[in-house]
């Protein structure tokens, strides 16, 4: 387009001399048109990022003195008066395209002639690609190797490397590269850039690293001995592990623990309850990474023995004490055997080593009901035995001296049929009971009898009765009592 602007000036500068030699009046000979160098080729070469070269044809013109070029890099003067058909640019951009032209001038005549052509740089060079793997992975380390990048040039290249973005190391001339102190099972982003010595230019490349997961003590076996009523032994397998610092263990018994750190595989529960089922659970622990493994096993204790059989004897009975004595009180097993002593589900007393017990402060003509219960002093275990006793009643002066039953009478002093009773202590009766019938009510008769009224018909049956007796109730010191009596018909 630049060539086509030029061309198109010099037609219009030739055309106006043209026409002025043309036009003149006073002089009618042609005026000669000084002649432009020729069109000319430009062509570029060896570029680089910072560096091409531009070649081209040589100009020619009419005459004898030739043609020389000026040389300009995006309309800017870069050499003038050239006699040579090529020329270098230097210290350039990288990837930038430049504007570069030539102007052939003659020496002679001054006139030009104008080629143009854009050249564009090249890029940086980048380092090459290469391949990034992973060895050597454990808990807390690994290795990453890569190829060797390449580049063009003599300076070569260098590596820098990043953990999870962060600079680990700087400006390496190796391909491998160790991390350590990781954390265990764990995926790390692992990261080489490879640099450009010469040009800055970088070629990364990523990995994905998971550290390896930290050993577990193998699984064990746990079991159970010398089960007592106290006591039990738990013993286990030993857990291995990989590596040199082995394993110890901690042992807890219903989730508290008893005992820790451990080097031998046996454990004994003591002072435990009977008959109880226990949680043991042994813990073993790596002394390198802190992992664990975890066995657990149910025990149950053997039940307490109870106290043996025994005999009670109520040896004697007052109106208010009684005595009462038992077998000997004997356990299988350690120590001994108390006696708890209960009388009517009341406390009597606790704790009594001897074979019998007096008790005292009791009513007459009770009934009362014992209960001895042998306790075990090592278990607690129990057996509980019963007796029933009515203690004595008191002496009685109560006493029916006479009683006779007496038929209807007619006439002057008739009266209904009746029975009269005659006792020592007439003050001290309740009630009379006859042939099933109680009667509470009566007559005074004299000063130590009562007269009752009955009907005909009970007069019949009380006479004709096969027994003829009765029952009388009193009351005396405070204790109800009865006497039964005979009586005679009148």
């Amino acid at each position: 387009m630049k060539n086509n602007k030029f061309f198109a000036l010099t037609l219009f500068i030739s055309s106006f001399f043209v026409l002025s030699s043309c036009s003149s009046d006073d002089d009618n000979e042609e005026t000669t048109i000084p002649p432009n160098p020729s069109s000319f080729t430009i062509t570029s070469k060896d570029i680089t990022n910072t560096d091409f070269t531009i070649d081209w044809t040589a100009a020619t013109i009419a005459g004898n003195e030739g043609v020389e070029y000026d040389i300009y890099l995006d309309d800017t003067l870069v050499a003038s008066d050239l006699e040579v058909l090529t020329y270098t640019f230097s210290n350039l951009n990288d990837e930038t395209t430049y504007d570069a032209k030539v102007i052939a001038k003659s020496i002679e005549f001054g006139t030009t002639s104008t080629q143009v052509i854009d050249v564009t740089t090249s890029a940086l060079p980048i380092p090459s690609g290469f391949n990034l793997t992973s060895k050597d992975i454990t808990i807390t380390d690994f290795t990453i190797d890569w190829t060797a990048a390449t580049i063009e040039g003599t300076d070569g290249v260098v590596y820098d490397v990043y953990l999870d973005d962060a600079l680990v190391a700087s400006d390496l001339e190796v391909v491998t590269y160790t991390f350590s102190n990781l954390n265990a099972e764990t995926t790390y982003d692992a990261k080489v850039i490879a640099k450009s010595n010469a040009f800055e230019t970088t070629s990364t490349q990523i990995i994905d690293v998971t550290t390896l997961a930290m050993p577990i003590p193998s699984a064990f076996d746990i079991t159970s001995k010398d089960i007592t009523i106290t006591d039990f032994t738990i013993d286990w397998t030993a857990a291995t592990i990989e590596g040199t610092d082995g394993v110890v263990y901690d042992v807890y018994l219903d989730g508290a623990l008893v005992a820790s750190d451990l080097e031998v595989v046996t454990y004994t529960f003591s002072n435990l309850n009977a008959e109880t089922t226990y949680e043991a659970k042994v813990i073993a622990k790596s002394n390198a990474f802190e992992t664990t493994s975890t066995q657990l096993i149910e025990v149950t204790t053997q039940a307490a023995p109870a106290p043996n059989d025994f005999t009670l004897t109520l040896e004697s009975n007052g109106t208010n004490s009684a005595n009462i004595s038992w077998s000997s009180l004997t356990i299988d097993g350690p120590g001994g055997v108390l006696a708890d002593i209960y009388i009517n589900n009341n406390e009597e007393a606790t704790g009594i080593t001897s074979s019998g017990y007096v008790f005292t402060g009791l009513t007459p003509n009770t009934a009362y009901t014992v209960k001895i219960t042998a306790r075990s002093t090592a278990y607690g275990t129990t057996l509980d035995k019963e007796i029933t006793f009515t203690t004595a009643s008191l002496p009685t002066t109560f006493e029916v001296t006479s009683a006779t039953l007496y038929p209807r009478t007619t006439g002057t002093f008739a009266s209904a049929p009746s029975m009269i009773i005659r006792f020592t202590d007439r003050d001290l009766l309740d009630d009379i009971i006859l042939n099933g019938t109680t009667y509470t009510s009566y007559f005074f008769a004299g000063s130590d009898g009562i007269t009752i009224s009955i009907s005909d018909a009970e007069y019949d049956a009380l006479s004709n009765a096969t027994t003829k007796e009765g029952t009388a109730n009193f009351t005396e010191n405070e204790q109800s009592s009865s006497k039964t009596f005979t009586y005679t018909v009148n």
